[in-house]
């Protein structure tokens, strides 16, 4: 198969005349919107009308940098530093590459070697150095703020310098800091759509929702064509709806992503990452439409099968699903671009393929999907928050084993916003198969499961429940006494609550009651007896 990505109509009949037109700005617009595709192409042709414009090279490694092709950067850094014009800036990005490997005395030589007899009032390289500590693998955030500041020096009255000293402090988590930045780069030009949209990410930084969509909509009616402003408000509402559990802001947030995707242009790459966001905020029906769009324009564009993938599985469509992700897998050739998702979504579409007729499970395929989803995981620890209705989709058709592994890789990230939902299943498939264990001290493992979801969640009070009744199954004396233990907790939770005359968890207080009364026969007569009256009151 040509493995070579075929660009849609639009950018195979540019032809070199009209390139000659294009400039470095423009170049680096499509940069902005992440349109690497059309950067590429067009710094391609650029280098043969200008091959000793060095900021040429520099763009083109930059991007292969943001690509993580650390090799091909490096190539084109390099061929820069030979032109004859702009050369220097190169040394910016090998400074970079040095910084992710560590090498920070090599990465402040060629920063040192950039900044060389730089003319008068020029910010721009202070600017990239500032950048790159802060882009690099292995930031180094109070280095961008000495860059920052240097621009600063340089020419006070430029609203980058603010706005580059505000995002090091954002890359140190010092929010205060950063606004204070932002708010001097507002005191030089009072309407800067940018320096507003770094204050809405800071209010967003630190959960404050409203704030941000209030400053985010003042640059929509300051600057309506300003673009990145309709990216940040999509960004923001996707936010909102995942902190408030309110998924009908995504409604807003696809809506505004929509604009912005409508106003960029056409792109490969742009088109991939409006698909990144639809998988994001779970629109898979508009992510079919996309991909049912974009699929003739867009021929051997491997990202297609991976999303073509992801809205049929999401849309019941598991033998597709499997058909896309493994042909997906099967063309890519660059390892560096498996990503996280990629890998979740073949484990997923092999837990389908891995189900008999008879509704069981082949064990050797199941444990090679779960596999491949942790591998996504190892990527991507922000995908544990995925598995908790995929684990639940198992655990009510009672497969309770292979229901286990995904509540346990979901509670592999705290963060996780299924967090406590995905420990409690998880404590209850180990419960469920007690009788055929899937390791050693299962039993163990789930009350200490129980014990972090009891601490993150005191208030949970089915993990009480469950509590006692792994307790009575390990059956010791020890486990007897904190299974009245637990009982007990569990119905003073219920009284807090006012749930102790709940319907549904009589039959529970019951059991409650009944436990406490016969534990304490010989013990507390007394007490016995009242919890005894109780259940018999039931």
């Amino acid at each position: 198969m040509n493995k070579t990505i075929t660009f849609s109509l639009l950018f195979s009949v540019i032809t070199v005349s009209s390139i000659q037109a294009q400039s470095i700005e423009e170049v680096e617009t499509a940069m902005k919107f992440e349109q690497y595709d059309v950067a590429k192409h067009d710094l391609y042709q650029l280098i043969k009308v200008e091959p000793n414009q060095g900021k040429h090279f520099f763009n083109l490694g930059s991007i292969h940098l943001k690509e993580n092709q650390s090799d091909s950067a490096m190539i084109y850094f390099k061929q820069g530093l030979k032109a004859t014009k702009n050369f220097n800036i190169n040394n910016i990005g090998i400074g970079q590459l040095s910084l992710n490997e560590g090498k920070d005395k090599e990465a402040r030589s060629k920063f040192n070697a950039a900044q060389i007899r730089l003319p008068k009032n020029d910010i721009e390289t202070y600017l990239l150095v500032s950048k790159a500590y802060i882009e690099s693998t292995k930031p180094d955030p109070e280095k961008a703020m000495e860059a920052a500041k240097k621009a600063i020096k340089v020419n006070p009255k430029r609203v980058e310098g603010y706005i580059a000293l505000g995002d090091a402090y954002m890359a140190d988590r010092s929010s205060k800091l950063a606004t204070s930045a932002y708010r001097e780069a507002l005191e030089i030009d009072k309407t800067n759509p940018l320096a507003k949209i770094k204050i809405a990410n800071v209010f967003r930084f630190n959960n404050n929702y409203e704030d941000a969509l209030k400053t985010l909509n003042e640059v929509v009616n300051e600057h309506p064509d300003y673009e990145l402003v309709y990216k940040e408000l999509a960004q923001t509402y996707a936010a909102y709806a995942r902190f408030s559990f309110d998924k009908t802001k995504n409604i807003q947030a696809v809506s505004n992503y929509a604009k912005f995707h409508s106003m960029i242009g056409e792109s490969v790459d742009s088109d991939n990452a409006y698909a990144d966001f639809l998988v994001k905020v779970r629109d898979f029906k508009g992510l079919e439409t996309l991909m049912k769009d974009k699929w003739l324009s867009r021929g051997d564009n491997f990202k297609v099968y991976k999303y073509a993938a992801i809205s049929a599985y999401n849309n019941g469509k598991y033998d597709d699903a499997y058909t896309f992700i493994t042909k997906y897998f099967d063309v890519q050739d660059k390892p560096q671009q498996i990503v996280g998702v990629d890998y979740l979504y073949l484990g997923l579409a092999e837990i389908e393929k891995a189900k008999k007729q008879d509704g069981t499970l082949d064990d050797a395929k199941y444990q090679l999907a779960v596999a491949n989803i942790k591998k996504g995981l190892d990527l991507d620890k922000d995908l544990a928050s995925e598995l908790y209705e995929h684990g639940l989709k198992l655990f009510k058709d009672e497969k309770y084993a292979q229901s286990y592994h995904l509540f346990n890789l979901g509670t592999t990230n705290k963060e996780n916003e299924n967090y406590v939902y995905d420990l409690y299943y998880k404590a209850n498939a180990l419960y469920l198969t007690h009788n055929k264990p899937l390791f050693n001290n299962q039993l163990q493992t789930a009350l200490s499961t129980l014990d972090e979801l009891i601490k993150v969640s005191p208030s949970t009070h089915e993990a009480y429940l469950l509590q006692a009744r792994i307790n009575l199954l390990i059956n010791t004396d020890a486990s007897k006494m904190q299974a009245e233990k637990a009982y007990e907790n569990f119905i003073n939770l219920l009284k807090t609550k006012k749930l102790i005359n709940d319907k549904e968890l009589q039959e529970a207080v019951k059991e409650s009651y009944t436990y406490i009364g016969v534990f304490n026969k010989d013990k507390n007569v007394e007490k016995a007896k009242v919890n005894l009256d109780k259940a018999a009151q039931l």
